[in-house]
């Protein structure tokens, strides 16, 4: 006569095989914490409907060039703030500039994009800003003047202690720099068609500067950001304390960078 052994009950020695197997199946797994995930417009959302909220916002100050101001930046930071996180951007831009006034006209670019989002919303130290920096804008055929320009903007922000971060892709930021290195700046990378794919953009090939990357956008719609893991919200806005100016190319632009930044201090 064969036992049959398929119900616990059937035999006191499985019962504690049964038990302990009913309490792996019953043990609470640990849940995978949310990905994060924000959202950005400027003035091509002006009129229009804004997205539903996301966990932050970023928020275009200017209208698509430099020193040009969005029309909407009041309506769509009221909108930002539903997500309670705000970051901003600026676009950048050399029309022409020569080398040795590159860094100068970055540094007053960042200073006009900031003085008008500060003089109509709340867009100083806390609030992380980054550079948009793509080919769709005028760019120099000097690839050391329009690195110069970058890094102008950059000495602005550190010189008031605002985290400044840069938008672009390799392709794009080696078309417009050569490659510059850059390495203390976060990286914020498009080019992701889905959300699931975002999180392949984080990986540190996608870097273009050489900084860490902590955002990946995908669009679907609007432009949605993905927050690469061991990022946080917290961290990319928190205020920094005034830093000397990034690298610059060209005794002139290095002699521009030291002044701009000790008139910052």
């Amino acid at each position: 006569m064969h036992r049959r052994l398929g119900k616990c009950s059937t035999a006191r020695l499985v019962v504690p095989l049964c038990a302990a197997l009913i309490g792996v199946v019953l043990a609470p797994t640990p849940a995978r914490a949310a990905a994060l995930i924000g959202t950005d417009i400027s003035w091509p959302q002006c009129g229009r409907a804004y997205p539903a909220p996301t966990a932050f916002s970023v928020l275009g100050v200017n209208d698509g060039r430099p020193y040009t101001a969005n029309p909407c930046l009041v309506s769509e930071y009221r909108w930002a703030q539903s997500s309670g996180v705000v970051e901003f951007y600026m676009n950048t831009a050399n029309p022409g500039v020569a080398v040795g006034d590159a860094y100068n006209y970055g540094f007053g670019a960042a200073r006009d994009a900031y003085a008008y989002a500060t003089s109509r919303v709340s867009a100083g130290p806390g609030h992380l800003w980054w550079l948009d920096v793509e080919t769709g804008n005028s760019w120099s055929s000097d690839q050391g003047a329009n690195t110069a320009v970058i890094a102008g903007s950059i000495a602005f922000f550190r010189g008031r202690g605002v985290r400044v971060g840069v938008y672009s892709t390799r392709y794009q930021w080696g078309v417009i720099t050569g490659g510059a290195s850059i390495p203390s700046v976060p990286n914020w990378v498009p080019g992701a068609q889905r959300a699931t794919q975002a999180p392949s953009f984080c990986a540190a090939e996608r870097s273009f500067s050489g900084g860490p990357v902590v955002m990946a956008q995908y669009t679907t719609g609007f432009d949605f950001d993905y927050l690469c893991p061991g990022v946080s919200l917290a961290s990319l806005g928190a205020a920094t304390p005034p830093g000397p100016p990034p690298l610059v190319v060209g005794i002139s632009n290095l002699v521009n960078a030291i002044v701009a930044w000790l008139n910052a201090l």
